[in-house]
This record gives C-alpha cells, structure tokens and sequence, in this order.
C-alpha cells in the first residue's frame, strides 16, 4: 500500500511538473535543451496500473481534458519549496512527455473548464472525485428529443387550426344561406314599401283635399253658429226685456190642515190670487210654475237663458218674494234631485261649454259670492271680508272680492258649502230658516274662439233676494227687527228703481241701496238680460203679500231697460 501510494505521488508532481513546464517557457526550454543532450533516463519505478492498485487511474489518458486541467490546477498550487529539484528527479520517460504533450494540446484547442472536483475521504487520505460533463452526442439528442417534441406539439396545433378552419368554413356557408334568405326578404320589403309610399302619398292627398273641405265646413258651422246666437237671444228678447216668470210652491202638511189655497190657475200662463172676496184678476207671465212643477223642470224652462251668457251676454236671474215663498230652494236647493238653479246652472254651464268647444270656442270660469246685509256688501267666500263697492260710469266696482276659478264642476260644490256655512240665518214665525241677506252668486265668464279671433266677457248674476215682511207677522224684534227694515228697504229701492225705469225717468236711484247699485246693470243702467222669478205662498192667509208679490211682478215685465249688447274685448 505505501508503495502504491508514493507510486501515485510520483505521478502526480511528475504531472505538475510538465504542466508548470508548459506555463513557463523558460522551464521549457531548459528542458528541451536536457532532452535534446541526450536520451531521458528511464523511470526508476514503473506508473501504478489499474491491476496493481485496485482503481482506475485516468492520469495521463488524452482522451480526458477536463481531468488534465483538473489535476494541473491542483498541481499548480502546490508552493514551489515543495517541489523535486530537477537533479534529484528522475527523467521522465518518453512515453510520460507524450501523454502530457496530448494532453496539453487537447486542453488547448478545447478550452474545457472542468468542474470543482470533490474529495471523498478514503481512510486518512482523500481521493479527487471528478464530474464527468455530457458530451455533444448528448448535447445533440437532447435538442433532436427537444425539436420532435415541438414539432409534435405543432402538427397537433396545426390540425386543430384545420379543424377549426373547417367549422368556419361551414358557419360562412350557411350565414351565405342566410343572407341569400334575408336578402329576399329585404327585396319583398323593398317592394311593400314602395307600395305603402304610393299609398301614403294618395292619402297625404286626401287628406289635404279634407282639410281643406273641414276649413271651409269649419267657416259655415261658425256662420252657422253665429245666426244661431243671434236668432236665440232674438227670441230671448222676444219674450221680453225682463222676463217675469211665477212660480208658487206647495202648501206643507201644517198648512193643509188649517188652511185652503187662495191660489187659481185660469190658463197654463196665467194666475189669480183671491184675497177673501176680492180678486187680483189674471195676469199672464212668460210662465207660471205651479207646485207640480220639479226643480228639474223649472231650469229646462230656463236653460236657454242662461246659455246666453256663454254666448257672451250678462245674464241676470232673481229670486223675489215674501218670506218662507221658497226662494231659497229654487236658488239653493238641496242635493240629488232637490238641487236648485245654482247647483244646476254650474252643470249645465260645463256641458255646453263642452260641446262649443267642438266649434273652436275656449271657456274660462270663475266664482264670486257676495252677501249684503244691513246694507253692507261681504265676501262669503273669504272669511266674511268687508267688500266697497264703487260706482265707476255705468258700471259698479267690488274692491275686496275675491274670485275662484272653476275647473271642474266639483269645485262648485266645495264653495256652495262655504257659502252656506257663512250666510246670515234667523227663524221667525213665518219661516224657520228666514234668509237675512240677500246673496248674489256672480260667474265671470271668458270665452275665445282663435279661429274667428273673437272673444267675450260676460257675467251671469243668480240672485237670491231675502224675503219681504211684516213686523207684526214675522213678530221679529231687537237684532232681527234691524235686519227686517234693512231687507224691505233695500226691496223698496229696487221696486222704486223698477218704477221709474218703466216711467222712463231720467235719473233712476240706484245709488240708494247696496243692492241697486249691484243689480244696475240687470235693471236697466247696463245691458243685461234679466229674468225675475217671483216666487209666492198659496195660503190664504198669506194671500195679501201673495197679491203684492205678483203686482210688482206685473210691474217688472211691462218695463223697458233696452237691447242686452254682447260683451265682446276690444
């Protein structure tokens, strides 16, 4: 073993010499100059084989670079103290200097790095273990094994695009198809639409050819209509400038026990009040209602009057009579079938209005409600205000009132009960639920027809008198006494007024009375159609107002207060 192991150290500085050789070209040319004086003396002792040593050597094979270069560098680290002098080594033989002159020129002309080498540990000494690097044949049949797999995997990618190519071809083949389809049907299209232009073009025709007949069948309805007006408010003026109309209410069940009716009928428009033996005589109105007359069937008779205030004429209707003659129930009513001219005239005035708007015609309405007691004008409608009245030319100005715009006919009722709620009340002995004012009901109506350019303000006045009386009937005193004289006084005014209106008096005093001064233009200052219903008692025991009543009724229909003038705006 210890001969083994020097054998082996022999070889190895040997081999260490030769490479520092070559590394130093002094040392190699002082070498070259001692082999040349004469042949290299063999080696004393033979290189260790593999059969001797019991391992493989690869020292001095060519065929194995890297370990050359491994094994010079370990050499070359070895300090040069330790080294053999060259006169106590023995020459290297000639096959030695070959094996390390391939090797040196192998390592030259391959620049191999040799990997660090390890040293595993053989007993006390430690034996370099060499990595051996993979050679180009195997450096090549890795890229060859590399090159397969990618073509592999192109040749799948590439049938797969195939396929792929194959399912769109087939999608475009039918999207052709369909296209084909969709194309006949945009021709079809094409044609019915050029079919729907012809036709809309002969029914743009047409219709311009119908507009055309509507203008001019537009121009006769208003033509039409206007003879219409005018030949209805001709016949309203026929039946006289102020229209007197009587209506006598039913005798309630107290009165039917201790009473008769004092009331005759000698033609459908006249009456005869009997007053004991003595007898009023006829007197024929424009109509006499008698109690079997509805609430319905007293407005028909009235409806085309108050229809000439949509035609833009003011319109005025009065309820006068004593009392408990029910003036209040003609001019109020109650509700359903009970409802009176107030109630009904709103209805009525939002129907026909409708069917005028049909010709072009434009409607705007608003509410007033004025009340006058003791002689002072109130707004019923806004908290009982103090209302001034002022006499402006021919006409009365009402500073304070306020007015409330009608959309629907619903808005009417709310302001009925408003109304209601703050009108001034009492109970005598003639009547239980005695009205102590006189309340006047004022619609303020604006009509426009754009197509004629024509347009109209006009006021309808429902009148609700408070009833005359006598203080010894009524037995009212203190407060209610008060009011008793206000009410005839004022009656008494209106009666005067009525009287030198038909006198044709130069100078009427209307400015005696709040409620001359209101209803002016209904009695003859302005230009009003006026309609007066008097209303009367069938007991006998109320015969004499009953006959007064009528009296002055007579008196109204035979006075003149001129042609009522449509309120057209400049």
């Amino acid at each position: 073993m210890i001969g083994r192991r020097r054998s082996g150290g022999l070889a190895v500085r040997s081999i260490a010499s030769r490479s520092i050789a070559a590394r130093s070209p002094k040392l190699t040319a002082s070498r070259r100059v001692t082999s040349s004086r004469g042949p290299l003396p063999s080696l004393a002792e033979p290189l260790p084989s593999p059969l001797t040593t019991g391992r493989h050597s690869t020292l001095g094979h060519s065929g194995c670079p890297a370990l050359t270069k491994a094994t010079s560098a370990n050499v070359s680290r070895v300090p040069i103290a330790s080294r053999p002098s060259s006169t106590s080594s023995r020459p290297p033989s000639t096959s030695s200097v070959r094996s390390v002159t391939s090797q040196r020129s192998t390592f030259v002309a391959n620049k191999t790095i040799a990997a660090p080498a390890r040293v595993r540990p053989v007993g006390r000494a430690s034996v370099p273990v060499i990595t051996r690097q993979p050679s180009q044949v195997d450096v090549l049949k890795a890229k060859v094994a590399a090159m397969e797999k990618d073509i592999v995997e192109k040749d799948e990618r590439l049938q797969m695009a195939k396929e792929t190519a194959e399912m769109q071809k087939e999608s475009i083949e039918m999207y052709k198809e369909r296209l084909e389809v969709m194309s006949t049907k945009v021709d079809a299209l094409n044609v019915q639409v050029d079919v729907l232009k012809t036709e809309s073009s002969h029914l743009k025709a047409e219709d311009e050819q119908k507009e055309v007949r509507i203008g001019e069948l537009t121009s006769q309805l208003n033509e039409k209509e206007s003879i219409m007006r005018k030949l209805h408010n001709d016949v309203v003026d026929l039946r006289g400038q102020i229209r007197v109309v009587v209506r006598v209410r039913p005798m309630l069940r107290s009165e039917v026990e201790t009473s008769v009716s004092a009331i005759e009928y000698p033609t459908i428009n006249s009456i005869i009040v009997n007053q004991g033996s003595k007898s009023s005589g006829a007197m024929t109105f424009e109509k006499v209602f008698t109690p079997i007359f509805t609430q319905s069937q007293v407005f028909c008779e009235i409806e085309d009057f108050i229809l000439s205030a949509l035609h833009g004429y003011n319109v005025g209707l009065i309820a006068f009579g004593q009392t408990g003659s029910g003036k209040t129930h003609t001019m109020r009513g109650g509700d359903g079938e009970n409802e009176g001219i107030i109630p009904r005239a709103a209805s009525f005035l939002f129907s026909a209005s409708k069917q005028l708007e049909a010709t072009g015609w434009q409607f705007q309405f608003s509410l007033s409600f004025l009340e006058i007691y003791n002689n002072e004008a109130y707004d019923l409608l806004n908290n009982h205000n103090v209302v001034k009245l002022r006499l402006v030319k021919e006409t009365v100005s009402l500073d304070g009132l306020s007015e409330h715009p009608l959309k629907k006919q619903s808005d009417m009722a709310v302001l009925l009960r408003t109304a209601d709620s703050n009108r001034k009340t009492a109970s005598t002995k003639c009547n239980e639920y005695s009205s102590r004012s006189h309340a006047i009901y004022m619609w303020k109506i604006k009509a426009e027809q754009k197509s004629t350019g024509i347009s109209t303000n006009s006021v309808l006045k429902l009148v609700d008198l408070a009833g005359s009386e006598r203080a010894k009937e009524s037995g009212v005193v203190g407060q209610q006494f008060k009011e008793m004289t206000n009410i005839n006084q004022s009656l008494s005014v209106l009666q005067k007024c009525v009287s030198m209106q038909k006198s044709k008096s130069s100078h009427v005093p209307y400015r005696d009375s709040k409620l001359t001064q209101v209803l002016m233009d209904c009695l003859g200052r302005g230009n009003s159609k006026t309609m007066v219903m008097v209303n009367i008692t069938p007991c006998e025991e109320q015969a004499t107002e009953s006959k007064r009543s009528i009296e002055f009724a007579a008196k109204m229909r035979d006075t003149h207060i001129g042609s009522a003038v449509q309120q057209r705006d400049q």
